[in-house]
This record gives C-alpha cells, sequence and structure tokens, in this order.
C-alpha cells in the first residue's frame, strides 16, 4: 500500500470519523445545555434562610477598567442576598500606575509619526477610549499633537481613583463595597485574587465574620469586572450549596456559573477581521455550552453515580473552571495555596478535578463581553494553552494533599488533557486535509465531511449582518485559535520571553 492509498483509505476515514463523532457530541451537548439554562432560568427560587445562606464575598480585580469600573460597582453591588451575609471586593493594582508612568515616555514617538493609529495606544488608554484618543490626537495642528495627546493622558484617571470614589459615595445597593489596592509586586489577575483573599478578616469581619467559625461556609466569588450579572445570582449560589450538601453531606468545591459573552457594547470591526471575530464569539459560545458547562454538568453526574469507579475512570472530565461567575469554597482555594497564576480559573479547574473534590455549576448565566480584536483573541488562547499545556505540573502542585481519585484515574485526567492540547495544536490542519481529500476517499467520507462541518460550524440562531458569509467563513475559526499557541511556541524556539498582557476585550 502506498503512503497516498494509506491516506485515503485509513488515515482519512478515521479522522472524518472522529471529526463526525465530535460533531454530534458537541451538538448534543450544546443542546442540552442551553435547553437546562433555558428552563432554569423560569424558576424562582425560594428564598434563602438568611441565618443558614453562605458567607461569600463577590471579588472584582481590575486593571484598566477606567470606563465600566464605576458600572460594574453598581450592578454588584445592587445583587440580591441577605443583608449582611456578603461584600463586594474591588481590587485595584498599583501596577496600572507603575505601566503609566513607563508609558508617558513614550508619547513623542506615537506622535511622531504621520497618523496615530488607535491600536498604538493600548495599554496607555482603556480599549474603549483608544480610538476616540487617536482621532483627536489626529485632528490637532502637528506641533499640537504631542501636548494634546499628554494632555489626555495626564487626564485619564487611573481604575483606582475611579474606584476610590465611587467607594467613598457608594451606590446605595444591597451590599456593602470594599475597595483593596495591591502594590506592584507583579503577577496576574491570580495576584489580585489572593491579595483580597489575606484580607478577609477586613472585609468580612465588619459583619460578624471570622474564618475559624465560618470558613467551612465561606466562598469566593470570583468574576471579570465587564461581566453583567442576574440579580439573583447570589441566591442561586445559596441556593445550589444547601442542594449539594443535602446530596452529598459536604459543600461543594467549586460551583461554576456559566458565561455567555452575549453582551455588545462595542461593536465588532468590520471587513474580513469582523468576521472572524463574530464567528469567534458564536464559536465561544458554543464552547461555553457544549465544553465548559457540559463537563461540569458530566463531572456532577458522574460524583453521585453508582457507575464502578473504573467507568467513571475513563468518563471523568477535565474541569475548565471560567474565572467569571466562579465561587470557590474558601477551605479549597485555601487548601490550593490560592488561586494559581497565571489563569486562575484553570488552574483551579484542574486541580480541584486532579483532587476529585466536588464541582457542580448554577443555573443562571453571567453576561460578558466578547473580544472586539485579534490582538485579544490570541493573547486568551496564547495564555490558556500555557496554563493547560502541563497538567503535569498541576499534578505535582497538589501531589501532597489527599485526593478522592486513585493513581490511574489521575493519570488518566493528565493524559486526556494533553491528548486534547494535541487535538488543539493539530487536530485542525489534520481535519481540514481529511475534508479536503474526502471526495476521493469515497462518496460515503463525503457525506461523513459534509455532516461533521455542519455540525462543527457555528449556525447562529440570531441574524447577524452576513449570515451566509459567517457560515463560509466558519471553518477557518479553529485556525483562528491555533495563532496564540503557535506564537507562543515559536517564541520560545526561538529563545525570547513571551510576556502576557491583559486580555483585553
Amino acid at each position: 500500500m502506498t503512503a497516498a492509498e494509506g491516506w485515503l483509505h485509513i488515515a482519512v476515514p478515521v479522522l472524518l470519523t472522529l471529526l463526525l463523532a465530535r460533531a454530534v457530541w458537541a451538538f448534543i451537548a450544546v443542546e442540552l445545555c442551553a435547553r437546562w439554562l433555558l428552563t432554569s432560568a423560569t424558576r424562582t427560587p425560594t428564598p434563602p434562610d438568611p441565618e443558614a445562606v453562605p458567607w461569600l464575598v463577590v471579588l472584582l480585580p481590575m486593571l484598566r477598567e477606567q470606563t465600566i469600573a464605576a458600572q460594574a460597582v453598581a450592578a454588584f453591588t445592587a445583587l440580591d442576598y441577605p443583608p449582611g451575609r456578603a461584600a463586594v471586593v474591588v481590587i485595584t493594582t498599583e501596577r496600572e500606575t507603575s505601566a503609566r508612568t513607563a508609558h508617558r515616555g513614550r508619547l513623542g514617538t506615537l506622535t511622531a509619526s504621520a497618523h496615530l493609529e488607535a491600536g498604538r495606544l493600548r495599554g496607555l488608554f482603556p480599549a474603549a477610549r483608544c480610538r476616540e484618543v487617536a482621532e483627536t490626537v489626529n485632528a490637532a495642528r502637528p506641533a499640537d499633537r504631542l501636548r494634546v495627546l499628554t494632555d489626555l493622558f495626564d487626564a485619564e484617571p487611573t481604575t483606582a481613583d475611579i474606584v476610590a470614589d465611587v467607594a467613598a459615595d457608594p451606590p446605595g445597593g444591597h451590599l456593602p463595597l470594599v475597595h483593596l489596592h495591591q502594590p506592584d509586586v507583579g503577577g496576574r489577575k491570580a495576584g489580585q485574587l489572593n491579595f483580597a483573599l489575606d484580607r478577609l478578616r477586613q472585609v468580612l469581619g465588619p459583619l460578624g465574620w471570622n474564618e475559624d467559625e465560618h470558613a467551612d461556609d465561606t466562598y469566593a466569588v470570583v468574576y471579570d469586572a465587564d461581566a453583567v450579572p442576574d440579580r439573583r445570582t447570589l441566591e442561586l449560589f445559596a441556593a445550589e450549596t444547601a442542594d449539594h450538601r443535602a446530596r452529598a453531606g459536604r459543600a461543594p468545591a467549586l460551583i461554576q456559573q456559566q458565561r455567555l459573552p452575549l453582551l455588545a457594547r462595542r461593536p465588532v470591526p468590520a471587513g474580513p477581521v469582523g468576521l472572524l471575530l463574530a464567528g469567534e464569539w458564536v464559536y465561544q459560545l458554543r464552547r461555553s455550552l457544549g465544553i465548559e458547562l457540559a463537563r461540569v454538568r458530566l463531572h456532577r453526574f458522574l460524583t453521585f453515580s453508582r457507575l464502578p469507579e473504573a467507568v467513571r475512570m475513563w468518563l471523568r472530565p477535565m474541569v475548565y473552571a471560567v474565572g467569571c461567575g466562579m465561587a470557590v469554597h474558601l477551605p479549597a482555594v485555601r487548601a490550593l495555596g490560592g488561586f494559581p497564576e497565571p489563569m486562575e480559573d484553570l488552574g483551579t479547574g484542574h486541580r480541584l478535578s486532579l483532587l476529585g473534590a466536588d464541582l457542580t455549576a448554577t443555573s443562571v448565566a453571567v453576561l460578558d463581553e466578547p473580544y472586539t480584536e485579534p490582538s485579544g483573541v490570541t493573547n486568551l488562547h496564547a495564555l490558556a494553552f500555557t496554563a493547560s499545556a502541563r497538567p503535569d505540573h498541576h499534578a505535582a502542585a497538589i501531589a501532597h494533599l489527599p485526593s478522592l481519585l486513585s493513581r490511574p484515574a489521575k493519570a488518566v485526567l493528565v493524559a486526556r488533557e494533553w491528548a486534547d492540547e494535541a487535538a488543539w495544536l493539530i487536530g485542525a490542519p489534520l481535519a481540514a486535509a481529511a475534508v479536503v481529500s474526502a471526495w476521493w476517499a469515497g462518496p460515503a467520507w463525503t457525506v461523513a465531511a459534509a455532516a461533521g462541518m455542519l455540525l462543527h460550524g457555528p449556525v447562529p440562531r440570531t441574524s447577524p449582518a452576513h449570515p451566509f458569509a459567517m457560515i463560509a467563513a466558519s471553518p477557518l475559526q479553529p485556525f483562528v485559535r491555533l495563532a496564540g499557541p503557535w506564537r507562543l511556541i515559536f517564541t520560545k524556539v526561538a529563545g525570547r520571553h513571551r510576556g502576557f498582557g491583559k486580555t483585553e476585550r
């Protein structure tokens, strides 16, 4: 058998079978999870007993969030919850001020060019302000451009300035607001969260909380600053905690609220780039339902099932926690040594999965922004790949902790995650080659390829401006998600350090 015959008669059928199987599974998972969320959304939660609800500390780490900081504070302090059992903490960081000081020296270089591009202002101004600032500077006389940009730069308040003003005159919501400001000690979002965890006595102490007495009834609830929560969110966290305790006799280590990238406060660019970003939005929505939520629900099902452990071991998923609506039991995060860098959510989900901890989902979703620039998508996927590519590191980090999983079960989880990462890197090119070759492999495989493509493709249920163009461009979407990881790999091979900026939307 020649290499060409082996490709057409062995490799192509295997790859197309895998493509179709994954497409069918994704379609079913998305439908089931979407129906579960929609059905649950119509239910009115039972009012919680004020004496029995858990203590909740809502953590909002912020970096260059001037445009939405006040709006976020108002949304989260307005959440319904029994008084005296929860607080909202905004964590700003001196890293923002240090970066501004360093960036000020770049202003002259930026105004020296004939036309200032908005993208060159990223990091100097909030993302939503860059285009407006660039247009103002470009409209000024050449001799005045540096002065105009400097005045705008100096007049831009930091996130800490805005939050401090809001904290001095709170919006009057149900929940108290605490502002914490982290020194410039490096790190990312996880560092800000851990800074707040070290100060829980300062945050919850005035409400009568004591860690020695109340730790087992306390959750840290993590969000992104651009999230918009449902008012019932915290009450449903409490309801899920009570339900799980009643069924399992213990508190869940993690309760995941599902993040849906459905806000559109900033438009997607026009043209081919906008088309690919719109596809990323739909692709992420499908992933949110068909992978992230589906894995949490499968994990919960296996926790309570009577299946033999040998079967559960092969079915048990590695859960991808999402740091926008992630409630972590305080004893669990203390046992982990805090939220892990570089991604507090993926690291937490991986480590709790390897411990066999109880993970569950709440039935109300949180809305946040989709990405509207390619750089944000590339940076996010590179960072996610970094956090996921070494599950053995996560296993080593929790090796000293008691686990409900056997060594073989942990090994299966680690191997499955490595297989997922390998599929991420090489799956799209191999699947594309198999689809292109399907015609020569035979009519049955041509049908399988078409079915797999249709089920995988992000066919929107909304009415985008160019639905046929969006569907036609959908096969390119997996390649968009490859840009970040492969750029990271090439950078490391070249011996250059790859830093990660803020994953701005």
